[in-house]
């Protein structure tokens, strides 16, 4: 398994990014975008994880222009940090990077099934992103904000479901307080509109589970809620 830090460029901005390749024959590849820690040690040891799966994995930043580097823990402080730096992401900019990232993993593996994966901040970039064409699956873990208009835009990023074309995952807990019961009850509403039979449009909402509970370096993590969405994630693989 090769594991390498890469520039992935958007026009002529370099992307920092973290390239895992598995080496595999899997008809499968992901971008993973990352929680607004940036790609530190649990993006990289996740990406790893998935890629012993057989899938190759880009890591993503989402800070290129204002934190290229960005590595965070997560205390308080740190926290903020990262705040900091996801309210000066544009929409135009998340679309323009992932686009790139897209023509990177295709002309690596232009065969290869194309899955974004996004958690935290990351979850709510994968929403936007799923709007992308080429784009087989999405996975959103707990993005929050996206039911709301963002202030670089007129529309929220639930409003470009309809043109999502491959299948789309929302994946959150029924304790999350940057995800509250509104905001779920609209999101599972509009998935139903757009696809009533379910086929595409999924949402999963995990009991008792907090915001973060796929990391395992957070308090909130949640096993149980991690081994449900660690199993979407394989279903679609494999």
């Amino acid at each position: 398994m090769k594991r390498e830090w890469t520039n992935v460029y958007s026009g002529d901005l370099p992307l920092r990014s973290w390239w895992v390749d598995s080496g595999s024959d899997c008809e499968n590849i992901s971008i993973v975008l990352p929680e607004v820690f940036g790609i530190n040690h649990w993006i990289r040891s996740f990406s790893e994880k998935l890629a012993s799966k057989k899938v190759p994995v880009l890591a993503l930043p989402l800070y290129g222009r204002t934190a290229p580097k960005l590595e965070l823990g997560y205390s308080e402080k740190e926290l903020k940090l990262g705040r900091h730096h996801k309210n000066l992401t544009t929409f135009k900019n998340i679309i323009k990077d992932v686009s790139a990232a897209i023509n990177w993993v295709q002309e690596k593996y232009p065969k290869k099934k194309i899955s974004i994966i996004g958690f935290c901040f990351g979850g709510h970039a994968a929403l936007i992103a799923a709007s992308l064409k080429g784009i087989e699956s999405t996975f959103c873990f707990y993005g929050a904000g996206v039911t709301v208009p963002r202030t670089d835009t007129n529309f929220a990023p639930i409003d470009l479901l309809e043109k999502v074309s491959g299948k789309l995952n929302f994946i959150c807990g029924s304790s999350d307080d940057l995800i509250p019961i509104e905001d779920r009850l609209l999101i599972e509403k509009r998935f139903k509109k757009v696809d009533p039979l379910k086929e595409r449009f999924i949402y999963v909402e995990v009991k008792g589970a907090d915001h973060g509970f796929m990391c395992d370096q957070r308090e909130s993590f949640n096993k149980d809620a991690y081994l449900i969405g660690w199993n979407l994630l394989m279903k679609e693989f494999y």
